[in-house]
């Protein structure tokens, strides 16, 4: 909260040197930016970050990013409900916070260990920008940015995918994927733009 008020400052300070407009635009942009970071409690990692080794699984992650403040701040609102459905539908095919795990090999290989599946894959990261694909149980590419968080990492991916994901997760272990609670995240991510859903990790 400090960060926004001292950048809004800074920003009322230079109003008068520049046009209205352009500074109502630039304020929205900085400010979204920071928004998202501190809704969510993470931060931009750095392109050195090592993601290699054993993660936990936490839940699902929730991430704001968008074109506007007012955006980012419904996302916000919503990313309660959302976080628990996800949570709940994930935890159907055994991927539970603190019993499931993913794993990043130093060659390239991904799996993310469950109590009912285990999923296999590849993975690779330039950057902040990590891809994983999977091309064993089911061909799927989730593609997202790592953040950091206080107890590790956050991998966050569009939601619109990552609900995709586990869509075919819950196929893999024959459970009904196209099921009402998937219709309404999918019908809350309709109209709230700029969210990210993914992996929230600590070692």
């Amino acid at each position: 909260m400090k960060k926004i008020i001292v950048i809004i400052s800074a920003l009322v300070l230079s109003a008068t040197a520049a046009n209205a407009q352009d500074w109502l635009k630039d304020f929205l942009k900085v400010a979204t930016e920071k928004v998202g970071d501190v809704v969510t409690g993470t931060t931009a990692v750095s392109s050195a970050f090592d993601i290699k080794g054993t993660w936990k699984y936490q839940g699902v992650a929730v991430g704001a990013s968008s074109d506007n403040v007012l955006t980012s701040l419904a996302a916000s609102a919503g990313t309660g409900t959302i976080e628990k459905k996800c949570d709940e539908l994930l935890a159907k095919a055994g991927i539970k916070a603190g019993s499931a795990t993913l794993k990043f090999n130093d060659d390239g290989s991904f799996t993310l260990n469950a109590g009912k599946i285990n999923i296999p894959g590849t993975w690779t990261k330039e950057g902040t920008k990590l891809t994983i694909n999977f091309a064993k149980l089911f061909t799927f590419k989730l593609v997202g940015t790592v953040k950091t968080t206080t107890s590790g990492c956050n991998i966050l991916f569009e939601a619109d995918k990552f609900v995709q994901f586990i869509q075919k997760v819950l196929e893999v272990v024959n459970k009904v994927a196209n099921n009402s609670t998937i219709s309404g995240i999918q019908q809350t991510l309709s109209s709230v733009k700029g969210v990210q859903l993914g992996f929230k990790l600590a070692k």
